[in-house]
C-alpha cells in the first residue's frame, strides 16, 4: 500500500512559505531514491505563488547505520543537513533548489523549488550530440564547487564536518562483502577467506587515506543534476563531506550506465577538462589524479554492489538487482587498470563470478 500524503502538514508548509492565501490545488509522487525520503510534487494557487513546489518528506524510519552516519563527527540534530549545506552552496552561488520553506522539526518536510524533471542523464540521452557539452558542463559545476570550498571553508556546514576517510571506505568494503557476497549466496565466509578478499582490496582505500581532501556532493552523479533553462541544478547534496578530490569525479563518469553515453575517449578527456579548470582556478590538483579516480570509482562501485543487494535482499526494495550488470561492468574495467588488478580478480572471481 502506498505511503500517505500528509496533506495538513503540506498545507500548513505552503503557507507559511507563501501566505494564508496560498493553496494547493494537485499533488504527484514524484520517483524517489534509495532512502527513507519521499517527494511530492505539489500544484499551488494565490496571488504570490510559484505554479509548482517540491516536498520533501523526511520519513520517520531509517535505515540501520549507514555510512553516511559513521563519516566523522555526527552534525548536531537540530538542522536538516539538506538545509544546511543548502545554505553554504547558494551562498557561494551555486544553482540548488531555493527553500520555500523547512518544516523538518515540526512535520517532517522540507518544501523547496521545483527544478523540473529533465536530468543531465535526461538531456544527454535525448541529444547524444551534446553529451561532452553536457557533461563538459558538470564537470566544470564540479571543479568549481571544490575551488570555492577549497577557498573558503565553512566549520559550520555540515559538509565540512564529516570526512570520507579510510575508516569509512572500509566500512564500505565490508558492506559489499557483508551483502554483496554473503547475503547473496545465503551463507557467512569464513574468516580467513573474509579477511584475504578485504585484504586484496585494501588498496582502494589508498586515497581515502592520503586525499587531498575537498568538499564532495557524494552522489554527484547525472541524476542527481538538472537541465533547466540552460543551466546544471545541483540537488541531493545533504550527505556532502570532505572527500578525496576524484570521488565525485568518478561518481559522474562511472556510474552504473555512464559508460552508453561517455565512452573511454570522452572520460579522458572529462578527466583532463576537470585538472585544467582546477589549474586555471589557482588550485591544481596534486599528481596522480587518475590514480585516485580509478581506485574511488572501484570503491564506489563495490559499495553500490553490496548497496543494491542490501536494498532488494533485507530491504525488500525491489528493482536493484536488476542495475547490477552494468555496476559489474564498470568494476571489471576499473580492476583491470589498476597494478595489482589481476590479483584483485582471482580473489574476487571466486565469490563474485561477474567480476571475472
Amino acid at each position: 500500500m502506498p505511503d500517505s500524503i500528509p496533506h495538513e502538514a503540506l498545507a500548513r508548509a505552503v503557507r507559511a512559505a507563501f501566505g494564508a492565501d496560498a493553496r494547493i490545488t494537485a499533488t504527484k509522487p514524484l520517483y524517489g531514491d534509495a532512502s527513507s525520503r519521499r517527494y511530492v510534487r505539489l500544484g499551488l494557487a494565490g496571488a504570490t505563488v510559484p505554479p509548482t513546489s517540491v516536498a520533501m518528506l523526511l520519513g520517520t524510519g531509517r535505515f540501520p547505520l549507514g555510512s553516511d552516519e559513521i563519516g566523522g563527527t555526527r552534525p548536531r540534530d537540530d538542522e536538516l543537513s539538506f538545509v544546511n549545506v543548502a545554505r553554504y552552496l547558494a551562498a557561494h552561488d551555486f544553482a540548488v533548489p531555493a527553500i520555500h520553506a523547512d518544516a523538518s522539526q515540526a512535520d517532517d518536510l522540507v518544501l523547496v523549488e521545483d527544478v523540473g524533471d529533465t536530468t543531465l542523464w535526461a538531456a544527454a540521452s535525448a541529444s547524444p550530440v551534446e553529451v561532452p557539452a553536457l557533461f563538459g558542463a558538470a564537470v566544470d559545476l564540479l571543479a568549481a564547487l571544490q575551488v570555492a570550498a577549497l577557498r573558503d571553508p565553512d566549520p559550520t556546514c555540515h559538509g565540512f564536518q564529516r570526512r570520507f576517510d579510510a575508516r569509512l571506505a572500509r566500512w564500505e568494503l565490508e558492506h559489499f562483502v557483508e551483502h554483496g557476497i554473503e547475503t547473496r549466496h545465503g551463507r557467512p565466509l569464513p574468516a580467513n577467506e573474509r579477511a584475504a578478499l578485504l585484504a586484496a582490496l585494501d588498496g582502494v582505500t589508498v586515497p581515502f587515506a592520503e586525499g587531498p581532501f575537498v568538499l564532495a556532493h557524494r552522489d554527484f552523479m547525472a541524476w542527481n543534476l538538472h537541465v533547466q533553462e540552460g543551466r546544471l541544478r545541483l540537488i541531493d547534496f545533504q550527505d556532502a563531506l570532505l572527500a578525496p578530490d576524484a570521488y565525485d569525479l568518478g561518481a559522474l563518469l562511472t556510474d552504473r550506465t555512464t559508460a552508453t553515453l561517455v565512452d573511454p575517449a570522452l572520460e579522458s578527456q572529462l578527466i583532463a577538462r576537470f585538472d585544467a579548470a582546477r589549474a586555471a582556478a589557482g588550485m591544481p590538483c596534486p599528481e596522480g589524479l587518475v590514480e585516485r579516480y580509478r581506485r574511488c570509482a572501484l570503491q564506489r562501485a563495490l559499495k553500490v554492489i553490496g548497496r543494491f543487494h542490501y536494498l532488494e535482499l533485507v530491504q525488500g526494495k525491489s528493482g536493484y538487482l536488476a542495475y547490477l550488470p552494468g555496476v559489474y561492468a564498470v568494476a571489471r574495467r576499473l580492476i583491470a587498470t589498476l597494478p595489482e588488478g589481476a590479483g584483485m580478480r582471482a580473489v574476487l572471481a571466486q565469490h563474485v563470478p561477474e567480476l571475472s
